[in-house]
């Protein structure tokens, strides 16, 4: 090897092995739902249980949906209707879904009154799920 190759070489080295490792840094702190601005992030929002005013198990948001203009978005939520045994999917207005803590909360809301609310249509073809 020529000199000027050896020394390309160990160069390459130097620079690899002082670059810092990613899987060495520290995972950052689990993302809050609610922002200092009061605002809600819809990403941390799905998946959440959500729970009645005793801690008592609601369902889960599956999605949020948002329409063009000023409608006001929905989150859609899954509900196990006991009654039918099935998953039962409705909308309710994001407003009703009150954040405490990172807890999902929806006062003054029973599971029996989301059971006997209409199934949201997510195709607008007549087709709920």
């Amino acid at each position: 090897m020529t000199k000027l190759s050896i020394l390309a070489t160990a160069a390459c080295l130097a620079m690899a092995f002082s670059a810092p490792f990613a899987v060495a840094q520290t995972p950052p702190e689990h993302p809050k739902i609610v922002m200092p601005d009061h605002s809600m992030r819809a990403s941390m929002l799905i998946g959440k249980k959500v729970l009645d005013e005793q801690n008592g198990e609601l369902g889960t948001v599956v999605e949020i949906m948002v329409k063009n203009g000023a409608v006001e978005p929905k989150a859609i939520v899954a509900i196990l209707d006991l009654n039918a045994l099935a998953t039962r999917h409705v909308a309710v207005p994001l407003s009703r879904l009150k954040v405490q803590d990172d807890k999902v909360m929806m006062p003054g809301v029973t599971k029996k009154m989301l059971v006997a609310m209409p199934l949201y249509d997510y195709e607008g073809d007549g087709r709920s799920h």
